[in-house]
């Protein structure tokens, strides 16, 4: 899937790329038990992520990675450009702890505050599978100006997912990308919803990368609008 998302991006390059959670390393959290040894390969192959990030066309691309910081285990989002690297994010905050993602197991959970990340022309914010359904933030990210939201997931294919995430758009008035990884458990599926909520692209068996062009000043508008400018 490297090689294709290369191969895809250099016809097309974006401004932004979203990938799955922890894209490019095997569903570790799955085991209800922790192996130290999986846990460290784990580390290591995404301590090399950036020799993959760079050779794909995108402006930007955002994600997660296993990643230790003294002795605490993280899934912590990143920002990747062309000039200045990885950029690291925050710790994600809302763990599952139950059949197929026993994610409190091999992580430490971070702070529960989310914070928009404002790179040139666009502020975004990441909120990371799980913190879809139970963070309170994208009112408040919406609030704070941001434009778009990007949803690394890896999750079943539960309609419930859809749900959230046209729902954090709506409450945040902001664009969300969200990619889901694909096997075993894993459903795939991945889409782009517009500030209001509408569905503007989805993946495919036979389209498993997909782009939209989008007016950022079309999320600026929607903070205006219902049900955004609700008083709280």
């Amino acid at each position: 899937m490297w090689r294709r998302l290369e191969s895809e991006l250099a016809k097309v390059p974006v401004d932004l790329l979203v990938l799955p959670e922890l894209a490019g390393v095997d569903s570790f959290w799955e085991s209800p038990v922790f192996n130290d040894v999986v846990w460290r390969q784990a580390v290591a192959t995404h301590a090399r992520i950036s020799d993959e990030l760079k050779h794909v066309m995108a402006k930007r691309i955002v994600g997660t990675r296993a990643v230790e910081v003294d002795t605490r285990r993280w899934n912590e989002t990143f920002l990747w450009k062309p000039e200045c690297g990885l950029v690291r994010g925050r710790p994600k905050a809302w763990l599952p702890q139950q059949e197929g993602g026993w994610e409190a197991t091999w992580f430490d959970r971070g702070p529960g505050n989310v914070l928009p990340v404002r790179d040139g022309e666009l502020c975004f914010a990441e909120l990371v599978c799980t913190e879809l359904m139970v963070s309170t933030a994208a009112r408040r990210l919406g609030q704070a100006g941001v434009q778009l939201i990007a949803a690394p997931r890896a999750t079943s294919g539960h309609a419930r997912w859809e749900v959230a995430t046209r729902m954090v758009a709506i409450a945040a008035g902001a664009f969300v990308v969200t990619a889901n990884r694909r096997g075993g458990n894993l459903a795939g599926g991945s889409w782009i919803i517009a500030p209001d909520g509408d569905i503007l692209a989805r993946t495919s068996d036979d389209n498993l990368i997909i782009s939209v062009e989008v007016d950022l000043a079309l999320a600026d508008a929607a903070k205006q609008t219902y049900p955004r400018n609700v008083r709280d």
